[in-house]
């Protein structure tokens, strides 16, 4: 292991301590002056300082540490303080124990019970005060399908055709019982039409047309909130990523108890058959480095279309989605983690397609401002869980 996939693993833990040495000099510095200058008795200062400690701690742990964004506040600052006075009633105990009977040298002995009370005090609000369970999604009781297959879809009709009879002779063969939507983000060419002309002979395809161009995003959480699902999977119009890899990310999902698999270009084992020119494969990593740096770490490809749900997680989601072009995927990754779902990554196939829509300078630009304002909802609390 590195010392990048050290620090990594330990970040949370890091943070947490770092949080913990402002919080003692907020202890010390409002208790000096509390009792120095206000002329306040040594136990009610001392009160007063640790309150002030807990509350600087509690804001910035949850906003930076832990990322947690619940409106909750009551309920976590209560859970917090009940953490934080375990802790304080440990240190008393542990510096008893170490320096009345064991006889530790009390220097020593205050920094073991630094260390101990710092690790009681991570863990009970890492699994405990910032615990978000996720609800699961209580209007779907039953599912028509397996699988459903969502498919954006913009001016597709030279591509939509083939993508359909693959899937199409995929779930015949392997007998999947699943359901096709193609969402037309505003198509102004005939890809509805062609599509609807296949709806005899595939069974259970959909089309959805939106309209006006509203966005991949956008066609994804239409084509998501229109599933029926027990899982559902999002998959790009050119089929660059052939539907037979449905299969690995299928095994991965039920291996790994996760409720999200994603496809994955920048594994050990993914095989990229037709490579983007230079600039596009540059451009992506450098995208991918920043979003490791500011939202999301630890995957490596938060943009290959070619995405497994469980349904609940999907609905539960894309209901916070606010972004509705590009940028949706590491958004909705970024939902993702911080609601509590697991995701898996996946080393699968991709084929570059040479008819790709995607502007490398200006997306790239439009992709970076995405980041900044997912950061924003991030910080302002507008991806909540539903308390």
């Amino acid at each position: 292991m590195n010392l990048y996939a050290i620090i990594r693993k330990f970040k949370p833990f890091i943070k947490y301590a770092t949080v913990g040495i402002m919080g003692t000099a907020i202890d010390l510095g409002s208790l000096y002056l509390l009792v120095e200058y206000a002329h306040l008795p040594v136990i009610p200062a001392s009160a007063i300082s640790f309150l002030l400690a807990v509350i600087n701690n509690f804001i910035i742990n949850k906003s930076w540490t832990f990322q947690v964004k619940s409106k909750n506040y009551r309920k976590l600052f209560i859970k917090f303080l009940i953490v934080s006075i375990v802790g304080f009633f440990l240190t008393i105990c542990s510096m008893y124990i170490f320096v009345e009977i064991v006889s530790i040298w009390y220097i020593f002995a205050k920094a073991l019970t630094s260390l101990i009370v710092l690790s009681w005090n991570f863990l009970g609000n890492k699994f405990w005060t910032f615990t978000i369970k996720h609800k699961e999604n209580q209007t779907i009781s039953a599912f028509t399908y397996d699988l459903s297959i969502v498919i954006p879809a913009y001016n597709e009709e030279n591509r939509i055709k083939n993508t359909l009879l693959s899937i199409n002779d995929y779930l015949s063969n392997n007998e999947i019982n699943a359901e096709i939507i193609v969402v037309s983000d505003g198509s102004k060419d005939q890809t509805v039409d062609i599509v609807k002309s296949y709806q005899n002979k595939i069974p259970n395809l959909r089309v959805i047309n939106l309209g006006k161009n509203a966005g991949k995003g956008a066609a994804v959480k239409q084509g998501i909130i229109a599933s029926k699902g027990k899982l559902i999977l999002f998959t790009d119009a050119d089929n660059s990523t052939p539907i037979e890899e449905f299969t690995k990310l299928q095994k991965k999902l039920t291996e790994n108890n996760a409720q999200i698999a994603i496809g994955s270009r920048y594994m050990n084992d993914s095989s990229v058959k037709i490579k983007q020119p230079t600039y596009r494969i540059f451009l992506g990593r450098a995208g991918n480095l920043l979003i490791r740096i500011f939202l999301i770490d630890g995957i490596r490809d938060t943009q290959c279309g070619f995405k497994l749900f469980t349904s609940d997680a999907a609905k539960n989601i894309f209901h916070f989605q606010k972004v509705k072009r590009f940028g949706f995927d590491m958004e909705a990754l970024v939902v993702a983690s911080h609601l509590g779902y697991k995701i898996i990554e996946v080393p699968v196939s991709w084929f570059n397609s040479v008819e790709s829509r995607v502007r490398p300078i200006k997306d790239a630009i439009i992709t970076l401002k995405d980041l900044v304002y997912i950061k924003l909802n991030l910080w302002s609390g507008r991806y909540a869980d539903k308390d």
